[in-house]
């Protein structure tokens, strides 16, 4: 059972077509990088490289999760964690609104600490450029995308060829889990299938997939079409899947472990009843 808690980090701290290109490979993952922030960054290697971006100090926010485990008789938690920082760079100019907003998401314990997703939201009524030299500036940074739609370009690496997050066709889409909501979905609901009611390890939510190495890590970039327009909101996402996924497969175990280990400690502690 998870439970969440969100601190201030500041007051602790001062096109239609689908166009296909060959498969980056793993050995290139390294220039994949939102604003700086890479996959696999420990939460302080993060923050260190939101504030060189200029984030407001005051908007830094760590959301903390812990899981619960019982004996048959008493409850129990695990230390928290970091689950999930939120930061952003806001301001305004002549009553328009100017935002920077990130969303970054971490693997739990026992091998957990580490960047697994980063969604970023740009808003700019300021002073925008168009979508045209948005897009420009992307393909530039990153080179040729494996998939790309007038309103989307997704580059998929480390070595996978899916996208084991979403059926549609063409691959484009990156959902991303997050714990904390009532109705929220889990990286292992992305990626598996379930059979009753749990998650089935042999068959996955995309078709063709066969094996978790068929999963790629991806960077998504959401542009809206029209090349003149002013691009006033720009989204992007970057996933690890896999990593992401065998993080979330060694807590179970973990969690599991410290469940019998309690278990077996309170039979062992217990007295023989007086008969």
């Amino acid at each position: 059972m998870l439970q969440l808690k969100t601190v201030t980090l500041a007051a602790i701290v001062s096109a239609t077509a689908c166009c296909l290109a060959p498969l980056t490979h793993a050995a290139d993952a390294g220039k994949f990088d939102i604003a700086g922030i890479t996959l696999g960054m420990s939460p302080e290697e993060a923050l260190k490289a939101l504030r060189v971006h200029g984030v407001n100090e005051q908007s830094i926010n760590e959301s903390r999760l812990s899981f619960g485990y019982s004996d048959g008789l008493n409850n129990h938690r695990t230390e928290d964690f970091t689950h999930m920082i939120v930061a952003h760079v806001d301001g305004f100019v002549d009553g328009k609104r100017r935002t920077d907003t990130f969303n970054l998401f971490f693997s739990p314990p026992p091998k957990g600490g580490k960047l697994v997703a980063v969604r970023r939201t740009i808003e700019n009524r300021v002073d925008p450029v168009t979508n045209g030299q948005f897009r420009a500036a992307v393909l530039e940074k990153y080179g040729a995308p494996t998939v790309q739609t007038p309103a989307n370009i997704n580059w998929q690496f480390d070595g996978g060829n899916r996208n084991c997050l979403n059926t549609s066709p063409n691959g484009i889409g990156i959902p991303i889990p997050d714990a904390g909501g009532r109705n929220a979905k889990s990286i292992l609901d992305m990626v598996y299938a379930r059979k009753g009611g749990q998650h089935d390890f042999s068959r996955f939510q995309t078709p063709r997939v066969v094996s978790l190495d068929d999963c790629a890590s991806m960077l998504q970039y959401n542009i809206s079409p029209g090349e003149a327009k002013p691009a006033t909101r720009v989204s992007a996402e970057m996933i690890d899947v896999k990593n992401w996924v065998n993080a979330e497969l060694a807590t179970k175990t973990w969690v599991e472990g410290l469940r019998q280990k309690a278990v077996e400690q309170r039979e062992g502690s217990s007295n023989k009843p007086v008969l």
